[in-house]
């Protein structure tokens, strides 16, 4: 998910504007645009894509 120009991760709900050096991949699940970060790539790839959040449940989660 992207808001205001800080990308969050969709699986692990990491954000880019915590200061840590993370690499986002824009991606399409269920025909919404969503970022992941590349430590949860493996996760979406080898296991499911059932790990990816909606923007809304991050959103929620994140209190955005």
């Amino acid at each position: 998910m992207e808001k205001n120009s800080v990308q969050v991760c969709n699986v692990c709900l990491k954000s880019s504007h915590d200061g840590q050096k993370r690499v986002y991949v824009k991606a399409v699940c269920g025909g919404e645009e969503v970022h992941i970060c590349t430590a949860c790539l493996p996760t979406v790839i080898h296991e499911s894509a059932n790990a990816v959040r909606t923007n809304e449940e991050v959103e929620k989660t994140l209190g955005l």
